[in-house]
């Protein structure tokens, strides 16, 4: 079981209904490109895929916003063969929390993918247990399963048979511009100026302003 942590006990403390909120504005002639919101984690492993989370459209100019909580879910896509630019094919998303709805298996039956009921399990961490019918590497069936946040996936792995993938969500949070569409797999190299948001302090609100050569972040 490889287990991928991100400080759970943060996030419980916290609790699902606390509110964020995104302000980007460009401030720059930066075209042809989308504001994004990514999450990722240090020394995540090799076979964990960071996905394109809020996505909208920034014009030179124009600004727009983003808003979540700290709900999580559980997802799977159709993609097994994941890569930047990927999208993972949303499949199935099932509503999660860290407390008494954390663990959920995935099936595959008369060939498609299918969630089970989710469960109790270990208090601050989001489990995903797969059954023996699922398709894994060299499967041309192959799939990916993860987790999510505020109806969206976040990050994603490829299926394998009678495998447990444990989620220890602690999200940080990132801010770019990029040619991508939600759900697809990242990459901070083909992004414009990822930056990384440091909400501290009881501060959920950052206004952030691109002016072509950097950013511009408050917090509130």
């Amino acid at each position: 079981m490889t287990v991928v942590s991100y400080r759970a006990h943060d996030v419980l403390e916290l609790g699902e209904d606390t509110k964020y909120s995104v302000t980007i504005t460009n401030n720059s002639k930066l075209a042809g490109h989308k504001a994004l919101i990514f999450q990722e984690q240090p020394d995540m492993p090799k076979d964990v895929h960071t996905l394109a989370w809020l996505v909208k459209t920034c014009h030179p100019g124009t600004q727009v916003g983003f808003f979540w909580d700290l709900k999580f879910n559980f997802v799977w896509g159709q993609q097994g063969e994941l890569r930047p630019g990927v999208n993972y094919q949303a499949g199935q998303v099932v509503q999660a929390n860290l407390v008494d709805r954390n663990v959920i298996s995935l099936l595959y039956i008369d060939d498609g993918f299918l969630f089970g009921a989710t469960e109790t399990g270990t208090k601050g961490a989001l489990l995903v247990d797969q059954d023996k019918s699922v398709p894994g590497s060299g499967n041309a069936k192959q799939g990916c399963v993860g987790i999510g946040m505020s109806g969206a996936g976040t990050f994603v792995v490829p299926t394998e048979p009678k495998y447990k993938q444990q989620f220890d969500p602690h999200p940080a949070y990132w801010i770019a511009f990029g040619k991508y569409a939600a759900g697809d797999v990242v990459d901070q190299s083909g992004m414009t100026y990822p930056e990384r948001l440091e909400f501290a302090g009881g501060n959920f609100n950052a206004n952030c302003s691109f002016d072509g050569s950097g950013w511009s972040i408050t917090y509130s």
